[in-house]
């Protein structure tokens, strides 16, 4: 059996989004299978550094700090710098040190997002231990990470870092470097969505890409055979920030003055400027509810009273899990039209598309599905299941097992 090392910029519990979520269910997955995986993610902010309990950081170098700990069965190491770090760097040297100084041994390494972790993934490399990177988003590309702009107007590319410095005042030549160094030494390259691999294609990183599309985990899901809702009732879960697209969503259900309609809000706000401006948008309108994040468990008592999900993003989304786990519930979504999301819903055959930022469009599909609620229940019964985490666990396994030299 083999001994796997994944690499999350980010983990559970304090974060539990898309990527998070993708690291623990194929290790939970693979542990299943009988490999041992361990997960080594970075946990940004201020440190309790103490000798004391294992739920404190404690040192290791100089410049950072460790926790070990284990979630949902899946052992993790946490590190830390003791000072603020540049979040945009590919490589930090004083990870690498620190890594060598946990004495982990592993058979492979697998990058589920490059963020503060890359050092250890080439240091893997230079060891002979072979790495892949699952790119779940453009991070590598852009500093900033959804590709947006100082307007947030969607951007195409670095152009080698120079557009980044001429709309962003970003001076990052040495690191897109670095970042194509990185894409370029592992071994293999793997993305949910073909938009994904275009878009580093049009950009001029040139590679052979395995495409594996993401999974659902049905543990979670419950059935919910009803589609016999008494009321519409649009949900939205994710994170509250502005590339999310909360606004244009509550700026759409504005224009419908329909009082049968509910719009359940379920997220965390990343950015409280932009949180205010959302609750500015929505005062008022008793038909608009703001709800805590809810543990995937909870799903099935979420999805129940949805009728359809809408995903309003206004940047080039990847392959949105939570699109994902709509369909598994027999629910419509309505989304944007940008990214990898028309890979995963097709207008007026499982869901609805409209263009990006457009909450006037948004506003009539909304009508248009109040006047014909035919066109709900049709989305509804087009909808094939998202393939389950098991397949996807075995495509990676696969991959593992074609690299790893017993």
């Amino acid at each position: 059996m083999m001994r796997l090392l994944y690499l999350v910029h980010q983990f559970f519990p304090k974060y539990y989004t898309g990527t998070e979520r993708l690291t623990l269910d194929l290790a939970n997955q693979m542990q299943r299978i009988g490999h041992h995986p361990t997960v080594i993610t970075y946990e940004p902010g201020p440190a309790n550094v103490s000798s004391g309990t294992a739920d404190q950081f404690q040192r290791i170098t100089d410049r950072i700090l460790v926790r070990r700990y284990s979630y949902a069965g899946v052992p993790v190491v946490a590190l830390k710098h003791t000072s603020q770090a540049d979040v945009s760097e590919i490589f930090h040297p004083e990870v690498e040190e620190a890594y060598r100084r946990l004495g982990i041994s592993c058979d492979l390494v697998h990058i589920f997002h490059p963020m503060w972790l890359s050092s250890i993934g080439i240091a893997c490399k230079d060891s002979g231990i072979p790495v892949i990177m699952t790119l779940t988003d453009a991070w590598l590309l852009c500093p900033r990470g959804p590709l947006l702009d100082l307007r947030l107007a969607l951007c195409n590319g670095p152009e080698r870092g120079e557009r980044c410095w001429a709309q962003c005042r970003l001076r990052v030549i040495s690191r897109y470097q670095d970042a194509k160094y990185l894409f370029e030494t592992v071994d293999k390259v793997t993305v949910a969505s073909s938009f994904l691999a275009s878009l580093f294609d049009k950009n001029g990183w040139h590679r052979s890409f395995r495409i594996i599309p993401h999974s659902v985990n049905y543990a979670f899901v419950k059935p919910n055979h009803d589609s016999n809702k008494p009321r519409l009732t649009l949900g939205y879960i994710g994170t509250i920030s502005w590339h999310k697209g909360l606004h244009v969503l509550i700026k759409a259900l504005r224009k419908v003055p329909n009082p049968d309609i509910t719009l359940k809000i379920y997220g965390a706000p990343a950015d409280l400027d932009y949180y205010r401006t959302v609750l500015e948008l929505a005062r008022e309108d008793g038909r608009i509810q703001f709800l805590d994040p809810f543990d995937l468990a909870d799903s099935w008592r979420i999805m129940k009273d949805i009728s359809v999900l809408a995903v309003p993003s206004t940047y080039s989304e990847n392959y949105p899990l939570v699109l994902l786990l709509a369909l598994a519930y027999r629910v419509p979504a309505i989304a944007s039209n940008i990214g990898g999301i028309p890979e995963i819903v097709k207008h007026r055959v499982n869901g609805f598309l409209f263009d990006v930022g457009r909450s006037d469009q948004l506003a009539e599909w909304i009508e248009q599905i109040i006047r014909d609620p035919n066109l709900l229940e049709t989305a509804r019964n087009n909808i094939v299941p998202p393939r389950r985490i098991e397949s996807e666990a075995l495509d990676y396994e696969n991959m593992y097992r074609s690299l790893v030299r017993y």
